[in-house]
């Protein structure tokens, strides 16, 4: 996010609707997704604050932004608080969950429904508690269990959590309800971190390209080959696409830009999926989807390894590579390819019809309380 202080530094102001409204979504961030959350007949105004600093062109916005800075100093809070103050939502959610402000929302409007939605793989409480030591959550709609645990365990303060799974899978899911037809593809899916990265980092990718590189030597090695799909992290990334492409032995190999749900797609399709320890892996398992998890072959003293492994450690040992030989490799691979194909998880919900419930059973809450009042 940004801070009060940092406006000199950005010359760009973002106009914030005035309007009153039932629910305010903070932060760009995923906004097609938690539009799936909000029942239709509720109003909504966006925060957006991804290329400058928030603000409401009113007069009572600077009134209400003097009294928060009096409350709060010149912090995100004060902006953020005094934004809510003039908007006036029942309700406030982001697809941000490491974001301290939306439980120091929750905090300062306890009358109100604070909502986080975890959008991504959450391997250890530093991705909270290095922001502020003080970190809590509002409303917490998690992956699972194990987050639940990590908040748990570590006392980390919240309203709520409720392991609901995905969002992002579930919409998907809840489009595409038609059987899906599984091809021969082998879909990869790329981890690749942009450069510079830290020596500690730089382990991670050099293991992605042992894993890439072992793929292309067991489809080339096979009577009949194969197609590699390699689901991009980032579209249109030449240096992602080139250490891909770079790759002298690689055949039969197709880069997916991350678009449409394409990853998902293809993931879904392939016959099998080979990750490090991305989310759309995990998303996939819980599919019933045929999945390799490699990142048990980082070093020891790469950043959340203990997560990492306390994480796998979970997953069955067949799914599991355990190290970069390329006899293992093709061990793992065939035996996925042999085994008899999985049936595909059932869901009893799907996240977003939760999240939706959830906040409709909070304003019908709220309205009946009025009522009573009247």
């Amino acid at each position: 996010m940004f801070s009060l202080l940092s406006i000199k530094k950005i010359k760009r102001l973002t106009s914030v609707p005035s309007r009153k409204s039932d629910v305010l979504i903070i932060d760009d961030c995923g906004i097609e997704m938690i539009a799936k959350c909000i029942p239709v007949e509720f109003s909504v105004s966006i925060l957006r604050n991804r290329e400058g600093v928030p603000c409401i062109y009113k007069p009572i916005f600077l009134l209400l932004l003097l009294k928060r800075i009096t409350q709060f100093g010149l912090t995100n809070k004060a902006l953020i608080s005094a934004i809510v103050d003039v908007v006036q939502p029942e309700v406030i959610i982001s697809f941000v969950d490491t974001n301290p402000i939306m439980g120091e929302l929750s905090l300062i409007f306890q009358e109100k429904l604070v909502i986080s939605i975890q959008n991504g793989m959450r391997m250890a409480p530093s991705e909270f508690l290095e922001k502020v030591h003080n970190f809590s959550f509002p409303y917490y709609f998690s992956f699972g269990e194990y987050e639940k645990h990590m908040i748990e365990k570590y006392k980390i303060k919240s309203r709520g959590v409720n392991g609901v799974g995905s969002l992002k899978l579930g919409i998907f899911l809840s489009k595409h309800t038609v059987g899906f037809k599984k091809n021969s593809n082998i879909c990869l899916i790329s981890q690749y971190l942009k450069p510079p990265v830290t020596e500690l980092i730089d382990d991670y990718i050099v293991k992605l390209n042992v894993i890439y590189s072992n793929l292309i030597m067991w489809n080339n090695n096979c009577k009949e080959q194969r197609k590699i799909i390699v689901a991009m992290r980032n579209n249109k990334d030449d240096k992602e696409a080139y250490f891909f492409t770079n790759n002298i032995d690689a055949k039969n190999v197709e880069l997916i830009n991350n678009v449409n749900f394409s990853s998902y797609k293809h993931g879904i399709n392939s016959q099998i999926v080979i990750t490090m320890d991305s989310t759309l892996g995990f998303e996939l398992f819980g599919l019933g989807c045929k999945v390799l998890f490699c990142a048990a072959i980082v070093g020891d003293e790469f950043p959340h390894k203990k997560n990492i492994d306390i994480i796998l450690s979970k997953i069955p040992q067949f799914i599991l590579l355990k190290s970069c030989k390329q006899e293992e490799f093709n061990s793992k691979i065939n035996a996925l390819i042999n085994m008899d194909n999985e049936e595909y998880l059932s869901l009893k919900k799907y996240p977003h019809e939760v999240v939706s419930e959830f906040i409709a059973d909070f304003m019908q809450k709220e309205t009946l309380t009025i009522g009573s009042n009247v």
